[in-house]
């Protein structure tokens, strides 16, 4: 499916309507006439790229927000299933209406009150939703943490078809301008940045590129390329897939 814009962060697909905001930039929720999300222009279409080449079947993602993301992904790829989580326990209305307008319920699969970092709850949605067939694509877009992202990708990587696609949204925020001052507080200052887990994939896709064959990143998003290998679901753990030397890099300086 194309996407169809009718205003700087306005489309349409197939007739159905988005409208795209910026990080905290809005409270409007989604309608069944329009549905909203957060995401710039350009990673929607990049999005829209990413589909065309990979046409995704079997789709998880993490982070429902207002409902707008799981009906873009599935407008885009029409793809037989799309499990969404979130760690909010309120259900989106306007994704539940269009899931029934539509006979989408089977397609369109929502779980609310799911913590990304329980791997035994988003294994056993893997189990029951796509009864170990292997999944296409995952979009994490949910806490954007350290520990968190890092429990997910443990967890759902393994779970991906040799070659397919692990997309981790916003990991710079942790970075701003160049012309900022280096003592400007930004965005989380109690949490580690998300970066760490970028440097152990691209160390994973040094050290086991049978595992991470590749790692794409921009300064808004990283997409991960599953290598051909099997991969022990149970045990994996990416913070270990590259040998000592690498894992110094990102030790803590040792004193003097």
């Amino acid at each position: 499916m194309n996407i169809t814009w009718t205003a700087r962060n306005r489309f349409h697909i197939d007739g159905i309507k988005f409208r795209a905001f910026k990080l905290g930039m809005t409270e409007r929720q989604s309608s069944i006439e329009e549905f909203v999300f957060q995401k710039p222009r350009e990673m929607i279409e990049r999005y829209a790229r990413l589909v065309a080449d990979e046409a995704p079947r079997r789709i998880f993602e993490l982070g429902i927000w207002r409902g707008g993301s799981p009906v873009f992904f599935h407008a885009l790829s029409q793809a037989a299933r799309i499990v969404s989580v979130d760690i909010s326990e309120e259900r989106i209305q306007a994704l539940d209406d269009y899931r029934k307008e539509r006979g989408l319920e089977n397609e369109i699969r929502p779980f609310y009150g799911v913590d990304q970092s329980d791997g035994a709850s988003l294994q056993a949605i893997l189990d029951r939703e796509f009864e170990g067939a292997a999944l296409d694509l995952v979009i994490d877009d949910a806490s954007h943490f350290l520990t968190e992202t890092r429990a997910s990708f443990n967890t759902l990587f393994p779970a991906l078809r040799p070659g397919g696609k692990y997309v981790i949204e916003d990991w710079s925020w942790a970075h701003g301008p160049l012309d900022m001052a280096d003592d400007v507080v930004g965005f989380y200052p109690d949490k580690e940045p998300l970066t760490r887990l970028l440097f152990e994939l691209v160390l994973a896709c040094g050290s086991a590129p049978e595992l991470i064959a590749s790692v794409d990143i921009d300064h808004q998003m990283a997409v991960v390329t599953r290598g051909s290998a099997p991969i022990q679901a149970s045990t994996f753990d990416i913070g270990r897939c590259c040998l000592a030397r690498g894992r110094d890099m990102l030790a803590p300086p040792r004193n003097p």
